[in-house]
């Protein structure tokens, strides 16, 4: 099994008024990474500094969205999909926990509140 932790950035790094440059480490990736037992392919991919190969195989890609970050976050979903990626989508952080139904029309699965106890497969 082959799973891709993304961090989204705030817009669009090549056109967005609002790209986040700052590179403080994404928290939750490591903390998903660490729980996710060591049989399993992680890729993590930070999309504030660097590009994320939406044509890569998955099979499953987990998107952290916080609301400042959810129309990136929704973007890459669309654009896997649109590179005919397979892979299924999982959606979750505050604003999926606070907007779930938002968010499950972007995602094949969402995961609301802490994924501490949720996320050892």
């Amino acid at each position: 099994m082959k799973i891709t932790l993304i961090k989204p950035n705030i817009g669009i790094r090549a056109y967005s008024g609002q790209a986040d440059n700052a590179s403080m480490e994404p928290l939750q990736l490591g903390v998903l990474a660490a729980l996710t037992p060591p049989d399993i392919e992680i890729k993590m991919y930070d999309d504030r500094l660097e590009a994320i190969p939406f044509e890569e195989s998955a099979d499953l890609v987990a998107i952290t969205v916080e609301t400042f970050t959810a129309c990136r976050s929704y973007e890459i979903a669309a654009a896997y999909r649109a590179a005919g990626n397979p892979a299924k989508i999982l959606m979750g952080g505050m604003h999926v926990t606070l907007l779930p139904d938002e968010a499950q029309a972007h995602a094949d699965s969402i995961m609301t509140g802490d994924a501490e106890d949720k996320w050892p497969l």
